[in-house]
C-alpha cells in the first residue's frame, strides 16, 4: 500500500457491473474536491481555534486522522488491488471512523460536527455503492482481486 500510488488497471472499474443509481463519474471529484474537503478543513479549522481545552481535542483528532488513513486504504484496496469485498470492509471501518469523528466533534463544538456531515453523506453513498458492485460482481471471474 505504497502512498504514492494507486496500481491497478485504470479500466478496471469501468467494467465493473454498477447499480441503476451509480453516480455520474464526474460527480466523484466534485463532491470529494469541492464539497468534502473544505467542510473537512472548516471542521478541523473550527475545533482547533474555538477550544480552549488542548486535552478535549486529543482523540477527536486522532479518530479524525484514522478515519483519514482508512480513506486512504480504502481507495488502494478497492482501486489498485481490486478488491470489491476487502474493500467494503475497509469503507465499513471508513464510514464508522468518520461518523465517531463526527460525534467527537460535535462533543467538543457542534458547529465542528455538523461540519463533517457532508462527507459522512457522501461516504454513505460510496459504502452502499461499494457493496451493490460487491454484490453485482461478486461470482464473476476475477470479481474480487483479480
Amino acid at each position: 500500500l505504497d502512498p504514492n500510488t494507486v496500481p491497478g488497471d485504470g479500466d478496471w472499474y469501468h467494467w465493473l457491473k454498477k447499480p441503476s443509481w451509480n453516480p455520474p463519474g464526474w460527480l466523484f471529484p466534485i463532491m470529494w474536491l469541492i464539497v468534502s474537503k473544505p467542510t473537512q478543513f472548516a471542521a478541523v479549522w473550527k475545533l482547533i481555534t474555538q477550544t480552549t481545552n488542548t486535552n478535549a481535542l486529543s482523540i477527536p483528532l486522532l479518530v479524525y486522522c484514522t478515519h483519514l488513513s482508512l480513506g486512504d486504504a480504502w481507495n488502494k484496496v478497492f482501486f489498485g488491488l481490486e478488491c470489491t469485498g476487502r474493500g467494503l470492509a475497509v469503507i465499513t471501518a471508513f464510514w464508522t471512523v468518520l461518523w465517531l469523528s463526527a460525534y467527537l466533534f460535535y462533543k467538543v463544538d457542534p458547529v465542528a460536527g455538523y461540519l463533517l456531515l457532508p462527507t459522512c453523506g457522501w461516504v454513505s453513498v460510496a459504502a452502499s455503492l461499494n457493496l451493490s458492485i460487491y454484490l453485482l460482481n461478486k461470482d464473476d471471474e476475477g470479481g474480487d482481486c483479480s
